[in-house]
């Protein structure tokens, strides 16, 4: 029920601040206002909002002290009302408010995210007065408010067909009080979740998260998980992918993949909840709009189930805090203040145009070959190291789950441990089901930096002598390529039972394949996958070689073959199982110019255009940031 009331359909949503007011609508009220902005977004095509009741205006407690302590929490110098809404400590005239713009959106047939305890906003925390400067996330005495507001708020608005989900609150590891203790957060949230069980089960809970770690920081995919029925990510170019334009293959590819780590981690559906340029002195208007058109394309072709603009209307104008504090920006709507159209919102219209022409609106799963082991000490490997795996096996035509720590390993035609820099990267138990399995048929792939594994002269057929610490770069030389990676260490080789694939510049063997069993252990003794997650430039300069002929080598080997394939590393491709005999071959251009590819067919098939242009006689000419979705009906 969860999944089909929030995520049926791919969604493009948008996160909803009032074009007049902002972050001050709810006391600056204008009803008026609010249908002008209905209206825009509508004809824009946007179907989900992510609206906020500002914690600070809905519960509105003052502390009033006696000689000690406080004696009781009022509304400013007056007493609570004697009502279910006194008692929560909840502001009667703006939840009255809420309930006008709650019936306006359902007018406008707007399907509403709402976010709870919205505390942090645009890097400013709102709370009510009574709780300024405590630790709003750990608090007993401010949590047992929260939750008497959550309660009260939910058990009013539950009937209320509009909202489709209860986001925890906008980005709430951002407040004060967290710490660095995971049960922390854990107590928290679970707290909060369950209060709005308590009040509606009907819809899911929504974690409202911009960024998790696996299992060891204070918000996690385990914990939300564990408590949420749906995760989030806000990947921002800015914070997370700064060193690539925002029209390349990282930042875009970033969508995706912290979507298939969140869902294949926490186990619950994960979508963009937040994601946008951050103004322009990071790019264009045009190079947004491209951007976003690329982001649409590459997040319904990797399931992320729908995504959110950050945000609807231009703020920079607006002179209170924190706008006038946010120098980044403010003015990356997809309206300007005058509520004037972008060129995102061109690029929406058709998308939704797009997504009409296949049946139902609804893109089969995509196939995945391949399974990253991700230690289990988070510290061991980084979000970089795990992109780059992600970016590299999509660059060899080939897609990827997650898996963490396992109790079990699941049947896979290819694992990837890449770069491994724990020494507690996999339990005893787990590794030895792994060797199992290739031992049965399947590939491992393992990429060293400073961890080291149990039994790899066992596994690997390469005795090393020592290793020495030397902080530089080796140049892998394979299959015509010449490879820099940058390392921590080198390994000396003493002696190898596996076929040496590849060299160093000194001549040190640095790359082996070798038999167990009936499967195959490739190992690299560098890590390359930490040192793409690193360099900049690593996935979209001309000059930087061509990395992914390492995983396309994996890739061979396992057996990770594919309807089609293309020649050209910046177009990749995804496929979408219909049945036996029919799937969509969905071409997306990770570039920021027009790329050709020749489009390499394993099969006879008929091929049908659902959308996009570019595609003639088997040759794909796909213009910047662009895709075309194919149907491949094989001949009889």
């Amino acid at each position: 029920m969860f999944k089909e009331k929030l995520i049926g359909k791919f969604f493009t949503g948008i996160n909803y601040w009032g074009s007049k007011s902002a972050i001050n609508m709810w006391e600056d009220f204008d009803i008026k206002s609010i249908e002008n902005d209905f209206k825009v977004m509508k004809d824009a095509g946007i179907t989900h909002l992510r609206v906020f009741p500002l914690w600070s205006v809905f519960q509105p407690l003052k502390a009033l002290y006696g000689p000690g302590d406080v004696y009781e929490y009022g509304f400013g110098e007056e007493k609570r009302p004697d009502t279910p809404a006194g008692h929560a400590g909840v502001s009667e005239d703006a939840c009255e408010k809420f309930e006008e713009f709650c019936a306006l959106a359902g007018k406008y047939d707007f399907k509403l995210v709402v976010g709870l305890i919205t505390g942090h906003m645009s890097f400013r925390t709102y709370t009510p007065p009574a709780f300024e400067g405590k630790a709003l996330l750990s608090d007993p005495t401010v949590i047992k408010w929260q939750l008497r507001f959550v309660k009260y708020f939910v058990t009013r608005f539950r009937d209320i067909d509009a909202i489709i989900g209860w986001d925890l609150g906008n980005e709430t590891c951002n407040m004060p009080g967290i710490g660095n203790n995971p049960d922390t957060y854990y107590v928290w949230s679970s707290a909060i979740a369950d209060a709005i069980r308590v009040c509606d089960g009907t819809r899911p809970i929504i974690s409202g998260l911009d960024y998790s770690t696996i299992e060891n920081g204070p918000n996690n995919y385990k914990t939300i998980g564990e408590i949420c029925d749906s995760h989030t990510t806000h990947p921002y170019n800015i914070f997370q992918t700064e060193a690539d334009p925002l029209t390349t293959m990282k930042p875009i590819l970033d969508l995706p993949f912290r979507c298939g780590l969140g869902e294949d981690i926490s186990e619950i559906p994960t979508f963009v909840q937040e994601f946008g340029s951050i103004g322009y002195m990071n790019c264009s208007r045009r190079t947004e709009a491209d951007f976003y058109r690329c982001s649409l394309l590459a997040s319904l072709a990797h399931g992320c189930h729908g995504v959110m603009w950050w945000c609807a209307f231009d703020q920079g104008h607006l002179t209170y805090a924190p706008y006038r504090w946010n120098t980044i920006g403010s003015d990356y709507g997809f309206f300007d203040k005058n509520l004037e159209p972008k060129l995102i919102v061109e690029e929406n219209l058709r998308f939704k145009e797009r997504l009409s022409h296949i049946p139902g609106e609804v893109l089969p799963p995509h196939t995945k070959n391949a399974t990253v082991l991700i230690p289990k000490d988070d510290g061991g490997i980084t979000m970089d190291t795990l992109r780059a795996s992600y970016i590299l096996a999509k660059q060899s035509n080939f897609d990827v789950s997650n898996r963490y720590e396992p109790d079990t390993i699941p049947d896979s035609p290819l694992y990837i441990f890449p770069s491994i820099s724990s020494n507690k990267s996999i339990p005893a138990e787990s590794f030895n089901q792994l060797i199992e399995k290739v031992r049965r048929g399947a590939v491992l792939y393992i990429s060293a930096d400073s961890g080291l594994i149990r039994s790899i002269p066992e596994i690997t057929g390469v005795s090393i002598a020592y290793r020495e610490r030397i902080n530089a770069a080796r140049t892998i030389a394979f299959d015509g390529q010449k490879l820099p990676v940058d390392t921590e260490y080198v390994y000396k080789i003493e002696g190898s039972d596996a076929e040496i694939l590849a060299t160093d510049e000194t001549n040190e063997p640095v790359f082996f394949k070798y038999r167990l069993g009936k499967g195959t252990v490739y190992f690299l003794t560098l890590p390359l996958e930490k040192h793409l997650g690193k360099q900049f430039g690593a996935f979209f300069k001309d000059d930087i070689p061509d990395y992914s002929v390492i995983y396309r080598e994996l890739a061979a080997e396992s057996g990770a073959n594919r309807a089609a394939d293309c020649d050209n590393r910046f177009i990749r491709l995804t496929e979408h199982r219909i049945d036996e005999n029919s799937l969509y071959i969905f071409a997306i251009n990770y570039n920021n110019r027009e790329e050709q590819a020749n489009l390499i067919l394993n099969d006879s098939y008929d091929i049908e255009v659902m959308f996009g242009e570019g595609f003639n006689s088997g040759k794909l000419s796909i213009n910047n940031n662009d895709g075309i979705l194919l149907k491949a009906v094989k001949k009889r």
